[in-house]
């Protein structure tokens, strides 16, 4: 009887392991792409990088025409805007485990990219305990330089919310802090729970 608890167990233990570096693997790889969609979109040059070099990056990624969650996206050289989309899941499937999601968006106009965002956050079931936002527009009416603001700020001074505005102005030193992301919360196995770990350093 208990040699043949051993072998049931042993197999258990071997399938959970088998199921674990399957999980690892697949995480790993989304993080790999997101971390090189990051580094491709903070190299376009707004008003020059055109929709052929979005539609490029959206091959390679796998973005998707967006309009809305509810609405049919139409896309086209003239108006388009592409999403892509990079979750933790199945990871975020594991007990205690939070959520985090990589979301970029390119916006086309008359052949050309003219605004980067991108939005990086971890979420329980419940609500969003952190998130990274950033604009970079090229008529961007918010901030023609650079601009950081740190929305629902906690009791003990933490932001919970940080937005940045990157205008036409921003100096490379500035656009280079706010694309300075560690993506490494979207494959890791025990979860992200901090602001540091998806907020930019020195922002």
């Amino acid at each position: 009887m208990s040699g043949r608890f051993l072998q049931v167990a042993a197999s258990a233990l071997g399938v959970g392991l088998l199921l674990f570096g399957v999980l690892f693997v697949a995480a790993s790889h989304k993080q790999t792409q997101a971390q090189a969609l990051l580094r491709a979109i903070s190299e376009l040059k707004l008003g020059v990088s055109t929709f052929t070099d979005a539609q490029r990056l959206t091959e390679r990624y796998g973005g998707k025409p967006w309009n809305g969650p509810s609405t049919r996206a139409s896309c086209s050289s003239r108006n388009c805007y592409l999403r892509f989309v990079f979750q933790n899941k199945p990871l975020s499937y594991m007990p205690c485990v939070p959520g985090v999601e990589f979301v970029v968006g390119l916006a086309v106009k008359d052949g050309y990219v003219v605004s980067r965002e991108v939005d990086y956050s971890i979420f329980t079931t419940s609500r969003y305990e952190f998130m990274y936002l950033m604009d970079d527009d090229l008529k961007s009416t918010e901030a023609q330089g650079y601009e950081v603001k740190n929305l629902k700020v906690d009791a003990q001074g933490t932001p919970h919310v940080v937005r940045v505005n990157l205008g036409p102005l921003a100096t490379s030193e500035q656009s280079g802090r706010a694309y300075s992301l560690d993506l490494s919360c979207l494959a890791k196995l025990g979860g992200c729970r901090t602001p540091a770990s998806i907020f930019p350093r020195g922002l």
